[in-house]
């Protein structure tokens, strides 16, 4: 009868150790509350950068930007990298420039805009 104590002993010991270290290793989730105005601001960011690509994928555009040395691609590749806070930024102004004026204004401050952001 000692000998099978003993033997508990021997086994019941580790795997007790195992549960308690096994509690310490464990991480607890932390959640933040999200405020309203971060989730509108990233939808916005999205909106205007989808916004940014309708244009560019505007034949009058690509043909404009072809004419200034600027693949169609590369600008794409570019507008895709810009954050929320340029998307939002470069759509203010280009929101910002009279209605009905020309695409090649459009188009000047869109390039200036990436090779700033080079």
């Amino acid at each position: 009868m000692l000998q099978a104590t003993g033997a508990r002993r021997v086994l019941l010991f580790p795997l007790i150790m195992a549960f308690l270290l096994s509690g310490f290793a464990s991480q607890t989730a932390v959640a933040g509350i999200v405020g309203t105005d971060t989730i509108l601001a990233e939808r916005a960011g999205a909106t205007e950068r989808a916004r940014l690509e309708m244009l560019l994928d505007r034949q009058d555009v690509q043909q404009t930007l072809v004419k200034y040395g600027v693949s169609p691609e590369e600008a794409a590749e570019r507008v895709a990298a810009l954050t929320d806070e340029e998307a939002l930024e470069l759509a203010q102004r280009i929101d910002d420039l009279p209605a009905g004026g020309s695409t090649v204004a459009l188009l000047l401050v869109i390039i200036i805009l990436l090779l700033l952001l080079r």
